[in-house]
């Protein structure tokens, strides 16, 4: 190969502060980037810096200490006035340790691109690949990529992931350091950029990517991978994963079971990076994908990717499993439509513990304005039927979404209690960028309060933490139904002390009801023990979490998935 084409790479992976335990699952879209390199013959190792040793190097002792006391004051019971002022003085607490946090985030951002620049200095790395997330994760990598450019002005940095796909060329002027951004799915455009020079003058004929032409953005057509089982597999050996070695990472793999989304939700972000053309692995590449894991790795726990991942391919994954004997445990997205179409006794017996159902709204007019494609009167008996199977099931609900009132709220909560779902998850409503409630607001009752530029500029600084109740959040310059966000945020709150006042189990995912089986633990223990650890950086309690679920046994699992929900 030409010596001007890109054969070295790192691919880096830095969120900012791991505030769930999702944040230390290996990353599946990397794992996929780093497979299409190999095979191609490059070299390439990911540097994850989402992992147990990152979570120690930002939580040292003096913010871990007023966190965890702040954590007490907020999970204290509710009501009266010392716990009003224990709220305060949590508020005001939480206020100061995010300014000290921002001392060591940047710290940690600057060892981290001590670390880059000696690698790429001793292995001759030619090009960089940035994941891009937002918030403090996307204020470290533009630290990282700018030290980076400083020592080595010949090097290629490339930047992709879930901030490129919603912000698209509003990223590009404050990314100054990136030669070009990879946005949709990368794996082919990925070994295109590695043929090339890496050079805007051979960019035309690259598909997905965004770049400035002087100071004009260029965006080049879009592609998606037409057939999955052509992808390589992906790469998760501690030659080129280091992090997958010890107990760094929760050993637990996301699989790309499918890609696309064939449902048009007004507020969702899925069909952005794989198109509304849904496209399916076989089989016969997801078992081997399943025993190459298990073989190589040891994982027998896995959670499927896609959004819309269809009953059919389900159902046959879970026949093949049952009938071949293989002992695996996972999780997946689920839905209200077509769910006549689901074998839910002959999933759970296959090892799927727990299904993620997008529910959103109990009230029909609700429903119909997201156009989620579903009735109401449908989901307490596709709920119903999963959990009688054995199955862990999980709702998510948006709450204040356009529409909703306080009389829509009960109604949601009382079509809730028809069949429960073991576990709901509650989010104020998000106007993402690139989605129907961002490109068309005035439909929805949104309205950006000083534009939707401003409103960019300020979306790309936020971040979410589930962690907090939706009332701590950071305030967006957006109003839904005349509601400023703050007064959404403080609705979503109410509405989650509702649910919880219902009897239902908020704040945990089921992603994390797999967590807590492998760990042997309840649902209310594991996620106030997460909750309180991550919180506070307690390293010693999460590592004791990380330690437990990768030894938990798969075997045992699937005989109990079911049990002790309370």
């Amino acid at each position: 190969m030409s010596s001007r084409h890109l054969d070295r790479w790192l691919l880096v992976n830095y969120a900012g502060y791991p505030f769930a335990p999702n944040s230390l699952m290996p990353d599946n879209g990397l794992a996929n980037l780093a497979g299409s390199l190999l095979q191609s013959g490059r070299q390439v190792r990911i540097m994850d810096y989402c992992t147990l040793g990152i979570l120690e190097s930002f939580a040292p002792e003096e913010l871990s200490a007023p966190l965890s006391r702040a954590w007490d004051r907020l999970a204290a019971p509710s009501g009266g006035g010392t716990a009003q002022l224990n709220r305060i003085a949590a508020l005001l607490s939480l206020h100061r340790c995010d300014r000290r946090r921002r001392v060591v985030q940047d710290r940690v951002a600057d060892r981290i691109a001590e670390e880059l620049i000696a690698d790429i200095r001793r292995n001759a790395v030619q090009a960089l690949g940035f994941k891009l997330w937002n918030g403090d994760g996307l204020r470290g990598v533009i630290r990282m990529a700018a030290a980076v450019r400083r020592e080595f002005p010949r090097i290629r940095i490339f930047g992709g992931g879930p901030q490129v796909d919603v912000f698209m060329e509003h990223l590009l002027t404050g990314l100054k350091d990136f030669d070009a951004l990879v946005y949709g799915e990368g794996e082919e455009t990925i070994l295109q950029l590695a043929e090339s020079e890496g050079m805007p003058a051979s960019y035309g004929g690259i598909p997905n990517l965004l770049y400035l032409d002087g100071s004009r953005p260029q965006r080049t057509d879009a592609s998606i991978v037409a057939d999955l089982d052509a992808l390589p597999m992906p790469a998760y050996s501690r030659e080129v994963y280091p992090a997958m070695a010890g107990n760094e990472k929760i050993k637990i793999v996301v699989i790309d079971e499918s890609r696309g989304c064939r449902n048009n939700c007004a507020f969702c972000s899925h069909p952005i990076k794989s198109s509304r053309n849904l496209r399916t692995k076989s089989i016969s590449r997801l078992v081997e994908e399943v025993d190459r894991l298990d073989r190589d790795f040891g994982i027998r726990a896995v959670r499927f990717a896609g959004s819309c991942t269809p009953y059919d391919l389900l159902n046959n994954f879970a026949a093949e499993i049952v009938n071949s004997g293989r002992m695996i445990s996972y999780a997946s997205f689920a839905h209200i439509r077509d769910a006549k179409e689901a074998d839910f006794g002959l999933l759970r017996r296959s090892g799927c513990l727990s299904l993620f159902f997008g529910i959103e709204s109990g009230n029909q007019d609700v429903l119909n304005k997201m156009r989620k494609g579903i009735r109401s009167r449908e989901i307490p008996g596709v709920i119903g039927r999963a959990r009688r199977a054995g199955i862990f099931t999980v709702g998510s609900l948006i709450y204040p979404a356009p529409g909703d009132t306080a009389e829509t709220a009960l109604e949601t909560l009382a079509l809730m209690a028809e069949e429960p779902p073991d576990a709901v998850t509650i989010q104020a409503p998000i106007v993402t960028p690139r989605t129907d409630w961002f490109d068309r607001p005035e439909r929805y009752g949104i309205r950006f309060s000083r534009g939707r530029d401003h409103y960019l500029r300020e979306a790309l600084k936020w971040k979410l933490s589930l962690l907090l109740p939706p009332a701590f959040w950071g305030n967006l310059p957006v109003a839904i139904d005349g509601r400023s966000y703050k007064q959404v945020l403080r609705e979503t709150t109410r509405f989650v002390k509702q649910a919880r006042q219902a009897g239902l189990t908020t704040s945990f995912s089921d992603d994390m009801f797999l967590m807590s089986v492998l760990a042997g633990m309840s649902v209310p223990e594991f996620r106030d023990k997460s909750s309180a650890a991550f919180f506070a950086g307690d390293i010693a309690a999460v590592r004791e979490l990380v330690r437990s679920i990768n030894a938990g046994r798969v075997g045992k699992v699937n005989g109990s998935a079911g049990a002790d929900r309370s």
